[in-house]
């Protein structure tokens, strides 16, 4: 494998949005994750990191989906039992975490900054994001929770590369790094 890559691999509304003001995702359900190959992209992660919300939002769904990879969520307060194998909360630094994960020797692939946005957003805050892959849904929310804030003015990302999917939604990928 090549440099692990912190990478941020999202949905947003037209109007980028990752979700509704309450948290819900419900508009992306008539999207399959198929379409955008979202399997060969989880192959290549070895490593997610999660916000404590969304980790109990993916709880909920009922059977965990990212597998036996190794998680950390984002909390200062314990899981509890029913956390899936390779599950451990953080509540220390970013910048310690991200450096500890660069310079690990095993190498198991990239790290899946995975959300909500508030996560995504401070790893961004503080540049050590190096791949954001945007999927924009042809959908306008009108409000809800948005991928960028304001501390990220300034970020420049470089495009990589857009596809247009049969659904009609748009991948963007940008290096921001």
């Amino acid at each position: 494998m090549g440099k692990k890559l912190f990478r941020v691999y999202v949905a947003v509304s037209l109007d980028s949005y990752v979700a509704r003001s309450n948290g819900a995702v419900d508009w992306l359900d008539d999207y399959d994750p198929a379409e955008f190959d979202f399997e060969a992209f989880l192959d290549r992660v070895g490593t997610l990191i999660i916000g404590r919300r969304t980790f109990d939002q993916v709880m909920s769904y009922g059977e965990w989906p990212y597998g036996d990879r190794r998680t950390i969520v984002l909390t200062s307060h314990p899981l509890g039992e029913d956390a899936p194998e390779n599950t451990v909360a953080f509540g220390g630094s970013l910048i310690e975490l991200t450096d500890a994960l660069r310079n690990e020797r095993l190498d198991n692939g990239d790290v899946w900054i995975v959300g909500g946005a508030s996560v995504i957003n401070q790893f961004m805050y503080a540049n050590m994001v190096d791949k954001l892959d945007m999927f924009v849904i042809p959908v306008v929310l009108g409000d809800g929770i948005a991928l960028f804030d304001k501390d990220n003015g300034h970020l420049r990302p470089k495009p990589i590369s857009t596809h247009i999917y049969e659904s009609d939604v748009v991948k963007m990928e940008y290096r921001l790094k």
